[in-house]
């Protein structure tokens, strides 16, 4: 062997262990191991994909890999448009296995909890069309990794009141990271997965803080999303997305093993598939839950109160008084825990172990952050307890009072408008208007049939109310178009805001501040003046293309 290779074996074997030492050095510490929680303590995995649209695994592999990591629930949110019937509750490998369904809409992704049955047209586009249909269909909403920084998957609507909000998604933890960092974890994975996993968590103050203004408002629970794919691929995973893994990794157990959600109840499960789902899904819908990052310390368990006048409420719960409250908040184990209490999203106290505060004063919302040394996420993150008041109102807002000057009551001037391959017809009938439409068949490629009215200019007005109604259930959009430069030139800009048709005829009025603009377009401020035409439009956001119909217009 020459010098020179001899040189250079030897300072490639002394990089290698250098490199080697150095991961040694930097991995992160194995999990702490707690004493056992009691059978009415249960851990699970909120936000889950399988190969039925997103991840790489079956949904039997999915519980496979959540009994191995010691989970009793995991709620599977592959993506679509709730149009496939949610598969009813069971266990599998002890497991209890819930369906949910993660839907895209233009604000963001929402996770559909709850829902009692198929949707008869696929559910997206608007995110408050959206929130409003999952609750019709007796579901409730939780925004997914709401402060992503892949801007495709953040959400954009803060006024939109969901039911619930991803404080942590382990999914979006990574993507924020450095190169550096990135591979460090990778290193450290082959070793220690949960721990690497979350080894790159920080405290996610942004959407915390998102949380925190939300409950200010109304009771908002707060869940941590594993969102495990058990996937790496060149494509984003989405609802078509079967295949195109170039590893299946980081797995499911790991996933499972990195963050949990924790649900106290009052007896422990029955193995009733159905009687566990609805004790679950209630106690997580109401906030009786708080968020572990397990690879941190396992099981992990927190006890958190306020009790006034002769009253005691835990996690999840209001309490109504007029007399000063005490609230508690401690964990048994690890001894060197810090416990943080908030109130309206400020830390107010904390110490070891345990924080306690007396409330005296206007209504607030508490919540507690548990901390462990050396780590910047939380490792416990409860829900809240409202001190002072009810659980606000969620009625909407009232629509302000109209100054429409004069109705669109002349029939013969609707037109009807539609894309190549669809087909349209208007009748006018006793009521008003009939719009038979028949979408084209094939691929979602822009197909649409609408209803539409001409506006001169003339009319001043600040909301639309009409009666519809449907030959099935669907969802319409109502438009308005404005076009852009000189008079005649080419539209640029629609406003539109979908509504719910039934069978059964609906008076509905639609604010025009509730408009939104569809994109691609410069405008940012709809001028009703500028518009000049209002249209009732069938596309492919609510309806299947081939699909037909009628809808009936007053």
């Amino acid at each position: 062997m020459t010098r020179p290779r001899r040189t250079l074996l030897v300072t490639t074997a002394a990089l290698a262990a250098a490199v080697v030492a150095y991961i040694g050095l930097t991995l992160p510490p194995a999990a702490r191991r707690l004493s056992p929680s009691p059978p009415t303590t249960i851990y699970g995995a909120f936000h889950v994909h399988t190969n039925r649209a997103g991840g790489s695994g079956s949904v039997d592999d999915v519980a496979a890999a959540a009994a191995a990591a010691m989970l009793q629930f995991v709620i599977v949110s592959d993506h679509g448009d709730a149009t496939r019937e949610p598969d009813p509750p069971r266990y599998l490998h002890g497991v209890l296995i819930i369906d949910a369904v993660e839907v895209s809409t233009t604000g963001g992704h929402l996770v559909a909890l709850g829902l009692t049955g198929a949707s008869p047209f696929p559910l997206g586009g608007g995110a408050r069309d959206t929130v409003e249909d999952v609750h019709r269909m007796g579901g409730w909403a939780v925004a997914a990794h709401p402060d992503s920084p892949k801007p495709g998957l953040a959400w954009t609507q803060p006024d939109v009141l969901v039911d619930g909000v991803e404080w942590l998604n382990a999914d979006s933890e990574w993507r924020d990271e450095r190169t550096g960092a990135l591979l460090l974890a990778v290193a450290h994975y082959l070793v220690r997965p949960a721990e690497a996993i979350a080894s790159i968590f920080d405290r996610p103050a942004f959407s915390l803080r998102r949380w925190d203004d939300l409950a200010a408002r109304r009771a908002v629970v707060a869940l941590a999303g594993v969102d495990a794919h058990a996937r790496i691929g060149l494509d984003e995973p989405n609802e078509r997305s079967e295949a195109g893994a170039i590893i299946e990794r980081p797995g499911y157990e790991d996933m499972f093993r990195t963050v949990v959600q924790a649900v106290e109840l009052q007896q422990p499960l029955t193995l009733d598939a159905a009687a566990d789902a609805g004790v679950i899904l209630a106690a997580l819908r109401h906030g009786r839950t708080y968020s572990v990052v397990s690879a941190l310390a396992v099981p992990g368990r927190v006890s958190f109160t306020a009790s006034g006048g002769g009253v005691t409420r835990s996690v999840g719960q209001s309490l109504e008084t007029s007399q000063s409250v005490t609230l508690s908040a401690g964990v048994d184990e690890p001894q060197d825990a810090t416990v943080a209490l908030f109130q309206n999203g400020v830390e107010i106290v904390s110490g070891p172990g345990r924080a306690t505060f007396v409330h005296d004063g206007p209504p607030a919302v508490y919540r507690v952050e548990v901390r462990l040394a050396g780590h910047n996420v939380p490792w416990i993150v409860t829900n809240a307890i409202r001190v002072g008041l009810p659980e606000p109102a969620q009625a909407g807002e009232p629509p302000p009072p109209s100054r429409l000057v004069r109705a669109l009551d002349h029939p013969g001037l609707w037109v009807v408008e539609k894309h190549e391959a669809s087909s349209g017809t208007l009748e006018i009938v006793e009521e008003g208007v009939m719009l038979a439409f028949r979408l084209g068949p094939g691929p979602a490629d822009g197909q649409y049939a609408a209803a539409a009215y001409p506006l001169t200019g003339d009319d001043q007005f600040d909301t639309v109310t009409m009666t519809i109604r449907a030959s099935a259930p669907m969802r319409a959009s109502l438009q308005l178009r404005v076009p852009g430069g000189e008079e005649g030139a080419a539209y640029e800009a629609r406003w539109q805001q979908s509504v719910y048709v039934d069978t059964e005829p609906r008076t509905v009025t639609l604010r025009l501040r509730d408009l939104e603009v569809v994109e691609p377009s410069a405008e940012t401020t709809l001028d009703v003046a500028r518009a000049r035409s209002l249209l009732l439009v069938v596309d492919t956001w609510h309806t299947r293309p081939g699909a037909q119909g009628q809808i009936w217009i007053t």
